[in-house]
Formats: structure tokens, C-alpha cells, sequence
């Protein structure tokens, strides 16, 4: 009888510590969005929401404009925010940042697991962004255009430089 009392009870506190790691404590939900792309850098910033953990490398999938599709080939997150959101920075592989994302995504358990996916609109967004400011000035742009040369044309006036000796 004794035995049984005693097993019964290891049973109880079993169920009740079980019970007690099964709870959500207020779980976000699982979310990721794109912040920023950093073309020279080959950097994408995102927003995980609902992870306990920093997901690995690998649980990202992008996509580009050809359709082919590449992992990031690392990631560093910060310490989660008291929100419960992270701050990560995913690598984009040498040679994939000369082509337009298209899509992002995170696998949630697993490459097989069911991706959260980023609005294409957001990817877009950021893209563009990426690439405007990356782009060289061009020679048309804003003052520079109405601005008069600062060698005051004689560089351009086609006549032979000599010496001013002469």
C-alpha cells in the first residue's frame, strides 16, 4: 500500500511539473519582417517576433529575381527586446547581392517546417531602397547641372595647354 501511495504521488508531481513547462508564458506570435538591406555589405536586417531562441542560418531561405533560391550564410542576432522581438542581421552570399530579392522567408522548426513568409511588398520596398542608396550620383542630379564649372570652362575650351612662359 505504501508503494502505491508513493507512486501515485511521484506521478502527480510529475504531471504538475509537466503541465507547468507545457504553459505558454503570454507567446508572441511568430512573425519576421524586413527592415533593411545593406548592398555593400550584403546585409539584411530583420525583425523576428515569437522565437526563444536565435534561429540558425539556415532556417532562411531567399529568393531573387531569377528564382533561384539561397540560405543566408550567417546571421547575428541581439538580445531580444523585453517585447520579446529580436533584432538579426542575415549575410547575403557573395555574389547574390548583384541580383534583386524577391522574397524572404523563415522555415519555423526546420527547413521542412512551414515558412513565415515577408510581404513582397516590404522585400520590394527595401530593395528598392537598397539600391538607391547605393547608386553613384549622377551628373544631372539637383545643383551640379546648373552650377558653373569650377575650372571655368578652360579645360573644355579644345585649345592646346602650353606653358604660360612662352
Amino acid at each position: 500500500m505504501v508503494r502505491r501511495a508513493a507512486l501515485i504521488a511521484v506521478v502527480a508531481l510529475a504531471a504538475v511539473a509537466w503541465a507547468k513547462k507545457k504553459e505558454p508564458a503570454s507567446k508572441q506570435p511568430l512573425a519576421l519582417h524586413l527592415r533593411g538591406v545593406d548592398l555593400p555589405h550584403r546585409l539584411i536586417m530583420i525583425e523576428v517576433d515569437g522565437l526563444s531562441k536565435n534561429p540558425p542560418a539556415n532556417y532562411f531561405t531567399m529568393t531573387d529575381d531569377r528564382g533561384h533560391h539561397y540560405i543566408a550564410q550567417t546571421i547575428h542576432c541581439d538580445p531580444p527586446f523585453p517585447s520579446g522581438t529580436r533584432s538579426c542581421e542575415l549575410e547575403i552570399p557573395l555574389g547574390y547581392e548583384r541580383h534583386p530579392l524577391e522574397g524572404l522567408e523563415l522555415h519555423k522548426g526546420g527547413l521542412h517546417g512551414k515558412p513565415i513568409v515577408v510581404d513582397p511588398k516590404e522585400v520590394k520596398a527595401a530593395w528598392a531602397a537598397a539600391e538607391q542608396a547605393h547608386a553613384p550620383p549622377t551628373s544631372e542630379s539637383g545643383e551640379s547641372a546648373t552650377r558653373a564649372p569650377a575650372d571655368g570652362g578652360v579645360l573644355d575650351m579644345g585649345v592646346a595647354r602650353t606653358d604660360a612662359g612662352r
